[in-house]
């Protein structure tokens, strides 16, 4: 079993270093410059504020619950033709009064949410200068160093 672990790892390293193509070679070069390359990126926050809506309510709904509450009302008095009288007089003073109830103006909050852009200048990658007065560019998320390893083609 060690043996196998010890092969497995042989073969990592041997094929690592010799993944190139014949006929390229990676040197080490010295760093002599480096230029950072930006670009702009725009960013989207979002910011939210509370406001309060009103309304003016027209008192319909309680119009509507007053009359039947009224008329049931109405309903408990009287006799014959005059029951339906009281029971017609009960929902209209009902309704009245349920409207004027439910009249008024009603306030509630409501979040609104909208939106700020802004620019930002990032690093896009580094321009980098070696020894040999080379430049290439490259991306990547940190800086360079001293020392970079270039892959150069032999033909």
């Amino acid at each position: 079993m060690k043996t196998l672990i010890r092969l497995i790892i042989a073969s990592m390293i041997f094929s690592s270093t010799c993944a190139f193509s014949e006929g390229e070679s990676v040197n080490m070069a010295t760093v002599t410059n480096v230029r950072e390359v930006f670009r702009i990126i725009t960013i989207r926050e979002p910011i939210t504020s509370r406001e309060e809506i009103c309304e003016g309510d027209s008192g319909i709904g309680g119009a509507i619950l007053g009359g039947v509450a009224g008329g049931l009302i109405g309903n408990q008095f009287g006799r014959g033709s005059g029951n339906a009288a009281i029971t017609a007089l009960g929902a209209v003073a009902g309704a009245a009064t349920g409207q004027n109830m439910a009249r008024g103006t009603k306030c509630y909050p409501r979040d609104r949410v909208s939106y700020t852009e802004r620019e930002k200048e990032v690093i896009d990658g580094y321009i980098v200068t070696v020894e040999s007065g080379e430049e290439f560019r490259t991306r990547t998320r940190y800086h360079i160093g001293d020392r970079v390893r270039i892959r150069s083609t032999i033909e």
